[in-house]
């Protein structure tokens, strides 16, 4: 991003802010820059954009085979490109001139497989990251905004995070997916984001991060202590991974995700929520942090 970059949007241009990391994306056809903003209802952002990204729809005859992970897909190719699931999407990406080219099938367009498409902009969000120079990660979760204090929710896959999300209607909710932790230098910020186009009642804000509740259902509601010898594996397993748009796994992967891990734990209050599918538990955590509900 240099000195005089303009704020002027491109007619086919989407940008996406991910707590002060900006990634534009110049779309073909032009008119699905429209259509990323009706998905993640949310207009297009006018700040500078740190990294851009040329998204281009492919047509194709192929039944594509569609994977759960983009990351665990991935392979570099010759040239400094790359390759997910064997041609669903490939690109290319120079983080010196921070710019970047993605061609996606088609099929990613249609309806609840956005969902795997948003995952290109987790990898984008980390090349961006580095740019910005900013210290945050992205992890899966819900998030709440309750009296000023932001807190996270988190587990895996039917842990009750979607639920959280549906019974706190009452209060700012984030998202019920994907939410961003900012280390501020004097705390940690909790950040809403775009993700999870099909959730619709995600409110855009931002607040020091207060609580963070690892979910267990059960048949009450009760926060536990969390040792962190149990804490940090579980809250690593929810991260995403720190691998940007040029890259792949390696073997430092997982222990940056456990170092993003440690910090959550260490710099939070850290609990396990046991809880019922109910909005009760939001009785158990205002009277443990204070709250006015």
């Amino acid at each position: 991003m240099t000195s005089n970059e303009t704020l002027e949007l491109a007619p086919n241009e989407y940008r996406m802010d991910l707590g002060g990391t900006v990634i534009a994306v110049h779309c073909e056809p032009a008119e699905f820059a429209i259509g990323l903003g009706n998905w993640f209802s949310r207009p297009s952002s006018l700040a500078a954009p740190h990294i851009r990204l040329d998204l281009e729809l492919i047509p194709h005859a192929d039944v594509p085979h569609l994977p759960n992970s983009l990351v665990t897909t991935k392979t570099l190719l010759a040239g400094g490109r790359f390759d997910i699931a064997d041609g669903l999407i490939t690109g290319h990406y120079d983080p010196v001139a921070a710019r970047g080219s993605i061609q996606a099938k088609g099929t990613l367009v249609r309806g609840a497989l956005m969902r795997i498409l948003e995952q290109i902009f987790y990898q984008a969000f980390w090349s961006a990251r580095r740019v910005a120079g900013q210290d945050a990660f992205l992890i899966h979760s819900s998030a709440v905004i309750v009296d000023s204090q932001g807190f996270l929710f988190v587990g895996p896959s039917e842990a009750g995070k979607s639920t959280v999300a549906a019974l706190s209607a009452q209060h700012h909710v984030l998202g019920d997916e994907m939410n961003l932790v900012r280390d501020t230098g004097s705390g940690l910020e909790l950040v809403g984001t775009l993700f999870n186009g099909l959730f619709k009642a995600k409110r855009p804000g931002a607040a020091p991060l207060s609580g963070v509740f690892l979910l267990k259902q059960e048949p009450h509601h009760a926060l536990t202590e969390a040792p962190l010898l149990e804490a940090i594996p579980a809250l690593a397993a929810e991260m995403v991974p720190p691998v940007g748009l040029g890259e792949v796994p390696t073997k430092e992967t997982l222990p940056q995700m456990m170092t993003l891990a440690e910090t959550l734990a260490t710099k939070s209050r850290l609990k396990f929520l046991e809880f019922l599918p109910d909005d009760g538990f939001w009785q158990v955590i205002a009277a443990e942090f204070g709250l006015e509900l």
